[in-house]
Formats: C-alpha cells, sequence, structure tokens
C-alpha cells in the first residue's frame, strides 16, 4: 500500500493510541528514531531508518540502542520514540485483510 493511501483523520484517529505504547512493546522495525533525553537537558538520538541503510539489521539497531540506554540509564531523564504510522498501518492493513479473506 502507498504512504500517500492513509488520510489525515486516519493518522489522527490512531495517534492517541500509539502515543501510550511502551518502547519495549514496539518492533524495531516500526520505529523511525529513538531520542534519549538527558538529565542535563542534552539528547542522543537514533535514526533508525539510517543506522539500517547503513548495513545494520534490525537486531543490530536493537541491540545498540538498549546497550546504550542500558549504560546511561541513571543519566536519562525520558526517551522518546517516533513510529513509523506507514509501517505499522500496512501491518494492519495486511493482518486485517488475512483475517477478511
Amino acid at each position: 500500500m502507498s504512504n500517500n493511501s492513509f488520510s489525515d483523520d486516519f493518522f489522527d484517529r490512531w495517534e492517541h493510541l500509539i502515543s501510550s505504547v511502551e518502547i519495549s512493546d514496539v518492533p524495531i522495525r516500526f520505529i523511525k528514531q529513538v531520542n534519549a533525553i538527558m538529565k542535563d537537558g542534552t539528547s542522543h538520538a537514533f535514526d533508525v531508518k539510517n543506522m539500517l541503510s547503513k548495513g545494520l539489521n534490525y537486531q543490530e539497531v536493537e541491540h545498540l540502542i538498549e546497550v546504550y540506554l542500558d549504560q546511561h540509564d541513571e543519566l536519562i531523564e525520558s526517551v522518546d520514540f517516533h513510529l513509523n504510522i506507514n509501517a505499522i498501518a500496512d501491518e494492519v492493513e495486511t493482518h486485517t485483510n488475512k483475517l477478511l479473506d
């Protein structure tokens, strides 16, 4: 399915549901970026798409992020992550279509 086929209304309806999801509950293939916001106000960003384009696989990207978060746990104020809504919507549509066929 084309990324342009989803309306703004579709994304708005799902955004409130997705905002309460914990990062550990989301497969890395659905994450675009992870930002660790430190207690001193700085942040460290992991651009998942960029990491994958440089030849890392999903498991390697996940491992690098987990190691960083574990090693810096006491310094981290919060962790934000940006989801790839198009990938999630495509996955949901694929499974929905299988159920309805």
